[in-house]
Parts: structure tokens; C-alpha cells; sequence
């Protein structure tokens, strides 16, 4: 292990490499635990030899602290000892068995919580054949696989001989795993990152059922201030009736959530106005037509002081029209999310509600607009799986710059595909998408290429809008909340599921503009509320937030199984319900 790999790095230098990108990729809901041999005892007696392994960490969640505890402590292992991978497979299934036992109602609570199922798995990562037989490492799968034990063992050979190699592949075969082959520290890190898998979490689409006409304004549902879900059938479009005052402003948006797909072009329109022959639109119309990147198609519009505002409807009551141009007829139905808020003196007085911004694990992103995690300028990290597009929230004022800048790491093997790629979008907080940078691109290709991806929004000046202009097409005029979204846009089936690491880095810079004219709207009670820090998943339900009520008149997460590797020169990543190991290297020839 102490050899040079066809990389210019020692196989064990390579080893600790691969190991701790795993232990910072693995998901935060991920028990892991660390378990190494031949790395204590230096000399020749085999009998203390090889006995020589040793559980560094016990299979439980690791925090951050813990991860750069188990980073640091891979970092410092050395290649001393024999090579007892048998009694090292042996052990690590025998701390498995008694994690599970000691943590059985705790367990159970948990995966009916998170979806925290699936068979556990070891993965084992080794340069070379077990020095210690017997027991023969294949002969201890065949005794695991007679006692019961239900797991498998994932192998990745890292610059294996022939004779190695059989003995490995054995080792996946009795136990229904699978075997890959790895020639230098790059395509070992790769092996390790696409073996990293979970089942990953689409937009979590919330809101008061409601079910909007097909038919025009009259016989249309009432709707106040809040979030509702209905849903596009066909190509029809959806009306409701609103209450609004002359001199009351409406902010209307609508999400329609495209999970399984949709056209390029495909077109979302809000309107509201007075009713009347034809769609409303005196007080707002907005629209916006989907380039196909994201799994949803967001537009919102906001009245403005002027003659169109101040309309007045029979009984102060309007017409929102959401126009669907998405759906055909005979498609499958698909979720809309419909935002109303109204803006007036009283909710200007009261001022916006701002949730607490979250930093470190608590920072990780939900998967809806209303779920968005309050974050603040810096940098977070995390890791995501390749089918999820998570979203952020930050506050910017009038007066202010934004700058957003989104990377990823794409592991070398990662399946080819000729649309995928690193997208970042911003949405303001009217929900419709702005303008990333100049280039007018959304999404970096990645062409086939691996490797570190980046994309920057901005810096954009957040400027209030002009009431006697029309609406900046870049979208940065409306202070407030704005939300983030990153995603591998467009990846192969293949590549589903596998867990890539991204960080979001984001820059609030320049002075606040006093007075603040901003609009302060009010979208509902339980909108308004600031919620408490969602679980590690992000999936918590979290509301927009907004102003005490204007004065009166008149989901689960699914996280399915993981199957992941890790270890230095020989690892087990024992993955059930999730747990995660990881069993160090075999003796340098």
C-alpha cells in the first residue's frame, strides 16, 4: 500500500483520499462508523498481527466535528501491519449486529420517520490478497451468508493482481454485491462517489387543497391571503375570486411543479384584474416560459400604484387567472402551488417577518419554495443527490448587491449525457426566475467533462421598483426575499441517485436604502411564521414570510438505501438503515 498508484500518489496516500471524500459526501442522516486493521502493530508475530484491527469509531450520525475527527484520523493512519481482511470483514458485521441491537427502537422510530431503510452493505476497497488466511476473506462471506446475516459486500480492487482479484470478486459474488476495478487515485475516488447513492427527493409541492375553475371567473373559489395547491389538467386554465381594495396592492404567483418532464417553451401566465369577457388583467399579468433546465415552472406579479391598481371590482372582488400552456390534454394531472398576498398600510406599519438565518448542518436546503432554508452571506456546503434541486432563501433590501456562486464536483466516471449540467437559478420574491449573468446561459454543460463546475449569478443591484416603469426583465427589483435553486439539471438516468458535493456561496453587499418604500405583504398566518430549524433531510414546511394580516373590511422525505464505499486500502461501508464503515488497508508488499 505504500507503492506508488499510476497517479503519482502512494496507494495508501490515494486510499486516505478516496475515504475522505466519502466521509464528506455521505449524507447528514448517515450513521457512519470507522474500523481499520494492520494500522497498530509493526512487527512480525502473525498471531498479533493478525489480530491487529481495531473500531476507531462506533456506526452512529456524524456531525460535522465527527467528520473532521474521522478525516483527521484517516489522514494519520500508516501501512505497518499485516493484511487480516477476513477477521477485519468478520469484526466489522459482528459491530454492525450489535450498533443495530443497541439501537433497535431507536431504529425503528427513525426510518419511520426518514425513510432510513434498506439492506446493509459493506464496501470493501483493497490493493492486493488477505496475508492472514485463514479464515479466507471469501470464506468468511460464505459464513456470514450461512449465519443469516443479510448484507452485501460492494469490492472495488485498487490496482489488483490476478490472483487478488478472484479472491475479491468471490467475496461480491456469495454476497450479491458488486466488484469494480480501479487503476490510480482518480478512478478510485470516482469508483467510491458513483457507488454513493441514495434515492433522492423531489419538489415537495404544499399548500390549502383547492380547486380552481375551469370555466371563468363566476363559480370560481374565494381565496385569501396563503398558499394553495391545485393542479393543470389538459391545457385548461384555473380562476378564482380575490378581495382586493383600491387601494390594497395583490401580489399573485404561481409554481407549476414539472417533475416527470415537460416541453421546451411550455408557458405559465397570472393575471388578475376585475371580471370580465376575457382574461384579467388590469391589476398584473406576468408570464414565463420554461427553457426546460428546472423540475418547475415559476412566474408571479405584483399591482402597482396607478389607474390599472386602483380599478375597482364589483364588491372589491377580482379574478385571477393561472394560464396554463404546460399540459395537453390526456397528460398526466401536475401540482400548481398558487402564492396570494396583499400588501396595505397596516402590513407596511407592521413591517416583514424574517426567519433566523441557519448556518452548518442546519443549512442544508428544502425542496419547495415554502421549504427554502434561510441562509445569510458565506458559504455552505453540503452533499446532494444527482435528481434533487434544493432550494435557499436570503433577504436582500433595495440598495443592496447579490452575488450568488454554485459548484459541484462531477466524480470522472459520472454517466455521459449530451443535456446534463451544473444549473443555478435565482428567483426573486415574486417566485419568477431572474436573469443568472450576462451570458444569458442557465446551466453550465458539462460536454462530457468531470470535474469541478461553478456558476455565478450576479453581483445584480437590488433596486425598488418604479412605479412608472415597466418591471426590470433582469428581475432584480423587488427587495425581499430571494430564493436560490441548484441542481445537475438534465442528468441520465444512470446518474440518479449518485451523491455529488456542492457548496453556495453567497454575497450581500452595499448599504440599505432609507426610507425602504418596499411593499410589505401579507400571505397568511401560518405563512407569516418563521419556522424552527427543519430536520436534516430539509424537508421541514417551512412558510413564506410576510406581515401581520391587512386590516379587514367587508410529506415525507423518502431517503431510500444507500450503497457507498469507503477505506483505506480495504474499507467496509456497511450501509442498513444507514450505517456506514469504512476498514483500512492491506500490509505494503
Amino acid at each position: 500500500m505504500n507503492e506508488n498508484d499510476a497517479g503519482g500518489l502512494t496507494r495508501l496516500a490515494a486510499a486516505k483520499q478516496a475515504v475522505s471524500r466519502i466521509i464528506e459526501t455521505a449524507p447528514a442522516q448517515a450513521p457512519l462508523g470507522l474500523r481499520v486493521y494492520g494500522a497498530t502493530y509493526p512487527g512480525t508475530d502473525r498471531k498479533q498481527g493478525c489480530a491487529d484491527t481495531q473500531l476507531v469509531r462506533p456506526v452512529t450520525v456524524m456531525d460535522q466535528a465527527a467528520r473532521a475527527d474521522a478525516k483527521q484520523r484517516v489522514a494519520g493512519f500508516k501501512a505497518v501491519g499485516f493484511t487480516p481482511i477476513g477477521v477485519a470483514l468478520r469484526e466489522a458485521a459482528k459491530d454492525l449486529a450489535a450498533s443495530a441491537a443497541s439501537t433497535a427502537s431507536a431504529a425503528s422510530t427513525a426510518s419511520a420517520a426518514s425513510g432510513t431503510t434498506g439492506k446493509p452493505r459493506i464496501i470493501l476497497v483493497s490493493d492486493g490478497e488477505d496475508t492472514c488466511a485463514p479464515p479466507p476473506p471469501c470464506e468468511v462471506a460464505r459464513e456470514l451468508k450461512a449465519q443469516g446475516v443479510d448484507l452485501a459486500v460492494d469490492v472495488v480492487g485498487f490496482r489488483t493482481p490476478s490472483s487478488a482479484r478472484a479472491q475479491l470478486k468471490c467475496i461480491a459474488e456469495v454476497t450479491g454485491g458488486s466488484y469494480a476495478d480501479a487503476d490510480d487515485a482518480d478512478s478510485l475516488t470516482a469508483n467510491l462517489g458513483t457507488l454513493f447513492r441514495k434515492e433522492w427527493q423531489t419538489y415537495h409541492a404544499t399548500g390549502k387543497p383547492v380547486d380552481g375553475s375551469l370555466d371563468g371567473c363566476q363559480g370560481a373559489p374565494l381565496v385569501t391571503p396563503g398558499q394553495y395547491l391545485d393542479e393543470f389538467t389538459g391545457g385548461r386554465d384555473l380562476y378564482y375570486r380575490v378581495k382586493k381594495r383600491p387601494d390594497q396592492r395583490l401580489q399573485v404567483s404561481a409554481t407549476a411543479v414539472a417533475e416527470e418532464g415537460y416541453s421546451r417553451g411550455s408557458l405559465i401566465t397570472v393575471s388578475a384584474g376585475p371580471p370580465g369577457d376575457g382574461e384579467p388583467r388590469a391589476w398584473l399579468r406576468e408570464f414565463e416560459q420554461s427553457m426546460g433546465w428546472a423540475n418547475i415552472i415559476s412566474t408571479g406579479g405584483r399591482s402597482r400604484p396607478g389607474s390599472g391598481n386602483e380599478t375597482p371590482a364589483p364588491d372589491d372582488t377580482g379574478c385571477i387567472m393561472v394560464g396554463n400552456d404546460i399540459t395537453r390534454p390526456g397528460d398526466k394531472p401536475m401540482p400548481v402551488e398558487l402564492l396570494v398576498g396583499i400588501a396595505d398600510t397596516s402590513t407596511q406599519k407592521a413591517g416583514a417577518r424574517t426567519p433566523e438565518p441557519r448556518t452548518g448542518a442546519d443549512a442544508e436546503g428544502g425542496f419547495s419554495f415554502n421549504s427554502a432554508t434561510p441562509i445569510g452571506p458565506g458559504t455552505h456546503r453540503q452533499s446532494i443527490a444527482v435528481g434533487e434541486a434544493p432550494f435557499w432563501r436570503v433577504e436582500v433590501k433595495a440598495g443592496q448587491k447579490l452575488t450568488v456562486k454554485g459548484g459541484v464536483d462531477i466524480p470522472q466516471d459520472f454517466p455521459k449525457s449530451t443535456t446534463s449540467g451544473w444549473s443555478v437559478t435565482v428567483y426573486n420574491a415574486r417566485r419568477e426566475s431572474t436573469l443568472c449573468n450576462e451570458d444569458h446561459r442557465s446551466t453550465e454543460l458539462f460536454a462530457g467533462r468531470t470535474g469541478h463546475f461553478e456558476r455565478v449569478c450576479g453581483p445584480w443591484d437590488i433596486t425598488g421598483q418604479d412605479d412608472t416603469k415597466s418591471p426590470d426583465s433582469k428581475g432584480y427589483d423587488v427587495p425581499g426575499t430571494y430564493y436560490i435553486q441548484a441542481q445537475v439539471a438534465e442528468p441520465d438516468d444512470e446518474a440518479k441517485g449518485i451523491v455529488v458535493p456542492i457548496s453556495l456561496t453567497v454575497d450581500v453587499s452595499g448599504t440599505p436604502r432609507r426610507p425602504d418604500a418596499s411593499p410589505v405583504f401579507f400571505f397568511g398566518d401560518t405563512a407569516a411564521q418563521a419556522p424552527a430549524p427543519s430536520a436534516a433531510n430539509g424537508n421541514g414546511e417551512h412558510g413564506a414570510t410576510g406581515a401581520p394580516a391587512p386590516s379587514a373590511e367587508g410529506e415525507g422525505s423518502p431517503m431510500g438505501s444507500l450503497a457507498v464505499p469507503v477505506g483505506v486500502g480495504a474499507a467496509v461501508l456497511v450501509i442498513g438503515g444507514i450505517a456506514f464503515y469504512a476498514v483500512r488497508r492491506r500490509r505494503a508488499a
